[in-house]
């Protein structure tokens, strides 16, 4: 979810804006360095997060809004009744995509979803299409460019006015949603199969033994092999 570290090479360090751009060598291909701000910190600030969760021109908030609740917390948002349009991405004219979302969530059968997706793809807009950050839109026809708004609240009540502010609410508020979903997808990558109700039970025991020893990923990763749903796949 964060880190104060990243690894970069020469071209990345460039495309984050790093300092490191102007000390590395193509050479010297990737090394870890030391990240003056929250906004490249963990999966969320990757580039290639960033471009997966776009179609390479443009941005949604709902369409990274939906990657975050699938990947990161593990909940699969339902699929959009047919009746309802599409939203274009990222803004037109003056208006913005939040503004747009707004007038699209007034209908009760949209803002029952949008409600739930939304708040977790307005902190990602302030990174671009292919994960560059940015403070406006692209300018439109006539009109100053839109400032981008990255606030929002979730349905659980925690707001956030910026990029870090949300990473620090998801730590906070959803570790172990995290945890527990991450567990789950090494679970059912390592066994070729879907976890099941059935598996419930051995996941939370796992997720218990990673809490105890402060959420460590090697933890993590040990618990899941050693476990009886591995072992008996």
């Amino acid at each position: 979810i964060d880190s104060p570290y990243t690894f970069v090479d020469k071209k990345l360090a460039k495309h984050y804006n790093l300092p490191e751009k102007d000390k590395l060598r193509l050479a010297d291909g990737f090394e870890r360095v030391k990240l003056p701000d929250s906004r490249r910190g963990g999966l969320l600030g990757m580039a290639g997060v960033l471009t997966v969760s776009a179609n390479g021109v443009e941005t949604s908030p709902v369409t990274r809004g939906v990657w975050v609740s699938e990947n990161i917390l593990g909940v699969e948002p339902p699929a959009p009744p047919d009746e309802v349009p599409a939203i274009d991405s990222d803004v037109s004219s003056a208006t913005t995509i939040r503004e747009r979302l707004e007038m699209h969530s007034s209908d009760k059968t949209c803002y029952e979803c949008h409600r739930k997706i939304d708040p977790l793809g307005f902190p990602m807009e302030n990174f671009g299409p292919i994960g560059q950050w940015r403070v406006n839109y692209p300018k439109p026809k006539n009109a100053p460019a839109p400032k981008i708004d990255p606030s929002g609240e979730l349905v659980s009540g925690q707001s956030f006015k910026n990029f870090g502010e949300f990473k620090k609410v998801l730590l906070e508020t959803r570790k172990d949603v995290f945890a527990e979903h991450l567990i789950s997808q090494i679970l059912s990558y390592g066994t070729g199969r879907h976890m099941e109700p059935v598996d419930q039970y051995e996941e939370e025991e796992i997720l218990k033994k990673v809490k105890a020893e402060n959420y460590g990923l090697r933890t993590l990763i040990l618990e899941c092999v050693t476990s009886e749903i591995f072992r008996s796949r």
